[in-house]
């Protein structure tokens, strides 16, 4: 197998050029476990692509070991993969990226301060030292390459459709539209949910939401130029460029091939103002779980039956908005009623699912 460049924008690679900071404990976008003890776990692919390297931040108290941090990671984070056995680390996989051992090359791990300061270990059992680096790279041992300059993992968890409290278009399916300017303090960021059927465009999405929400602006036809929203301006050329990203959560952005990319049930399309060194991604808007719908005081609720085999009955007085999500927090089903609503959901997967009406909350369980 040989080693994999991920697809990604030309300017990617034109504007691409190495990161001059020191990586810090502060820049650690997502830390798993407790304690008062820290180490830093930096895994670089060495793909050839854009983002081969990536950085957590692990907290733990007593005597650990480096298979220790991996399995912890690899526990909260969806996207890493680790294949160890009998104290040998064989595979880690992590989005797009994957490094198999022998095939072609393996697994060095090393322990440091920082870039500077890594010399190899001895492997996996190797014990963590507070306040330092433990890191892993994927190399031909001729010579051993050095783990580089690692960019924040991000937590798949932070962001769930169920947090969008704006949706845009029609349809049985669902995608997340990200927008980050990339400003200073982090606050120039949006995501607006879009309903439609089987798959659809980003260059359709941005069209829809370009003539549907007040303040948006988008300028793209072949290619994503300009976007505005009210004060936050990204230009193309003007310092910076938009690049183009795909997910199926906040923690497996890679670039894809710009606004023609299709975009399916559940996935998420990004678009971040960025100078390419490196390309950024596109971030959760902060604060986006306490800015959508707050809870209602509503007249009892009626849900009828529950358990369901399909088919049930919601009823509550007044005119109301539903949405329906499933266990993954992807909007399945929205629509406007009054004081009652029969829901035919035969044709759904067996499972639980969240009922929202103007912001309260019902679960149904469909058996």
């Amino acid at each position: 197998m040989s080693k994999k460049l991920f697809p990604g924008l030309l300017m990617a690679v034109l504007f691409l050029r190495p990161l001059a900071a020191q990586v810090a404990f502060a820049d650690v976008k997502f830390w798993i476990g407790s304690g008062t003890d820290t180490t830093l776990l930096v895994i670089d692919f060495n793909d050839g692509s854009t983002d081969s390297s990536y950085l957590w931040g692990y907290a733990y108290s007593g005597a650990q070991n480096g298979e220790d941090l991996l399995l912890a990671v690899a526990a909260a984070d969806e996207n890493l993969q680790v294949n160890i056995a009998g104290g040998f680390l064989n595979d880690v996989l992590y989005g797009q990226h994957e490094g198999i051992g022998g095939q072609p090359d393996y697994w060095s791990t090393w322990s440091g301060s920082d870039t500077a300061s890594l010399v190899m270990n001895s492997g996996i059992a190797t014990p963590l030292v507070d306040g330092e680096w433990f890191a892993l790279s994927y190399t031909d041992f001729n010579p051993a390459t050095v783990p580089g300059l690692p960019i924040p993992a991000f937590d798949p968890s932070s962001f769930a459709f169920s947090d969008v409290n704006q949706w845009f278009g029609s349809g049985s399916d669902s995608m997340a539209l990200f927008i980050d300017f990339q400003l200073a303090g982090d606050s120039a960021r949006l995501v607006f949910g879009y309903l439609f059927n089987d798959s659809v465009t980003a260059a359709q999405v941005l069209s829809d939401l370009d003539q549907n929400i007040p303040g948006l602006s988008v300028n793209a036809a072949s290619f994503l130029n300009d976007i505005s929203y009210n004060s936050w301006n990204g230009i193309g050329g003007a310092p910076n460029y938009w690049s183009t990203w795909s997910g199926t959560n906040v923690g497996n952005w890679f670039l894809n091939a710009g606004i023609s990319t299709y975009v399916k049930d559940g996935e998420l399309f990004g678009c971040s103002y960025t100078d390419f060194a490196p390309a950024l991604r596109p971030q959760v808007p902060l604060g986006l779980r306490a800015i959508g719908l707050e809870p209602q005081l509503l007249p009892e609720i009626a849900l009828y039956p529950n358990p369901s085999k399909g088919k049930a009955f919601l009823q509550v007085a007044g005119s109301h908005q539903l949405k329906i999500y499933n266990t993954a927090g992807v909007l399945k089903y929205s629509t406007d009623f009054k004081d009652r609503i029969e829901l035919n959901l035969e044709a759904w997967q067996k499972g639980i699912y969240l009922l929202q009406i103007d912001g309260a909350s019902q679960r149904l369980v469909l058996h």
